[in-house]
Order: structure tokens, then C-alpha cells, then sequence
């Protein structure tokens, strides 16, 4: 009985950990993301990213781009621009081959933000505000 309970205990702790994990990240499907974005309150949209990325940042293997913003009025009375931006990758190893080029392009998009997030989660990267991000799930 009590190797069960032990054994039971372990994949409740795995199950949990792999939630937790895998809710940090925009939604894995581009249609999905731009459909939360626009129930949170964001203009979204997504559009082909073959074109775009191969002429602005010749990045290879991009199947496409989502981006949406709002903006909100914070605590202080000033209007501050929600954002993010989600490149959708054909696999994971183009994802990785295009990293450093937008990570460059996050640091320019960046406004000075202590909320701002940039990372790459499987086939997508990711940019933007932390309430961005967490909407676009």
C-alpha cells in the first residue's frame, strides 16, 4: 500500500509540474492564440510569415506571425501599451536558428518594460508584455 500511494504521489507531482510548464506559453496554435487575444480585449491578428520574415529578418522555416496589442491605463493614471508577438516556426530547430535575430528585434520593441518577456518554447518564440502572453494562452 504504501509503494502505491508513493508511486501515485510521483505522477500527480509530474502531471502538475508538466501544467505548470506548459502554462507560461502563448497557445501552440496560431488560430487559438489570435482567438484569446481578441476575448481578452486585444487587437490581434496573424498574418504569413514566410514573406514577412524571410524580407525584414530573413528568418528561414516561419510559417507565420501573431501579434496583438491593447492598451490599459495603470496605476499611476498613464496609458501603457500591452503587446506580444508570437513567430510560428515550422519545427524547433528553425525556432532555435532565429533566436539571436529576434531577440535583436525584441530589444527594439522593448519600451523600457520590467514586465517584458522573450522566449522560445518548442516551434514559437515569443516577446512581449507578461499580460500579453499570459492572454494569448
Amino acid at each position: 500500500m504504501k509503494k502505491l500511494t508513493k508511486i501515485l504521489t510521483l505522477v500527480l507531482l509530474v502531471v502538475m509540474c508538466l501544467t505548470v510548464l506548459t502554462a507560461c506559453a502563448p497557445n501552440a496554435d496560431p488560430d487559438k492564440a489570435v482567438d484569446a487575444l481578441k476575448k481578452n480585449g486585444y487587437t490581434a491578428g496573424k498574418e504569413d510569415g514566410l514573406l514577412s520574415g524571410i524580407l525584414s529578418l530573413g528568418l528561414e522555416g516561419l510559417d507565420c506571425i501573431v501579434s496583438g496589442s491593447k492598451s490599459v491605463e495603470g496605476e499611476d493614471g498613464k496609458t501603457k501599451i500591452e503587446h506580444v508577438t508570437i513567430y510560428y516556426f515550422e519545427d524547433a530547430d528553425a525556432a532555435k536558428a532565429s533566436f539571436e535575430k529576434l531577440q535583436d528585434k525584441s530589444d527594439e520593441d522593448k519600451d523600457d518594460e520590467t514586465d517584458w518577456v522573450f522566449k522560445q518554447s518548442g516551434a514559437m518564440i515569443y516577446y512581449g508584455t507578461k499580460a500579453a502572453v499570459k492572454a494569448a494562452r
